[in-house]
């Protein structure tokens, strides 16, 4: 069995590589930052399932505000990714539905702006359990959705 403070390293470690990745992207071909990407939401994806389940030490509600630097992230990105931007998914594999558009510029600046979040909040007074609840939440709730839909659509452009 992993140790928690050893799977939070890791966790801790593969996020800070993401940031650093989607930071780099100005200065590496469209390319190369997907498959360098790709790379590292495999690593990611396989981490943040191995976060355990735990009850929060506190209660209440997430009051961080809205970052208006998203957009220009996303912006930023989807001019670097240019046609290979858009792909098409089922939102719910789980029900029989129509396709919609997906956006790696999207996805990825919404797991960008998650994991900095969360390594934020692991920075202030919050007790470990807090810290691996609020971690597990949102990749279960949000980035891990947002991760899926654009290592697929990575995996599909044939991207070395």
């Amino acid at each position: 069995m992993v140790d928690n403070n050893e799977l939070m390293q890791r966790f801790r470690a593969t996020a800070l590589k993401f940031i650093e990745v989607v930071d780099a992207a100005p200065h590496t071909g469209a390319n190369t930052f997907l498959a360098n990407v790709g790379r590292i939401m495999a690593d990611l994806y396989t981490i943040a399932l191995s976060l355990p389940a735990v009850e929060p030490d506190t209660t209440g509600t997430d009051a961080t505000p809205f970052q208006t630097d998203r957009w220009n992230t996303r912006l930023s990105l989807q001019e670097k990714i240019g046609s290979l931007d858009a792909y098409w998914q089922v939102f719910d594999s789980s029900r029989k539905e129509e396709p919609v558009q997906g956006s790696l510029s999207g996805d990825i600046s919404e797991i960008y702006f998650d994991l900095k979040r969360s390594l934020e909040f692991e920075q202030t007074d919050a007790s470990r359990s807090d810290v691996l609840f609020d971690w597990r939440l949102d990749f279960r709730s949000h980035w891990g959705r947002h991760l899926l839909g654009a290592l697929a659509a990575i995996h599909h452009q044939n991207v070395e």
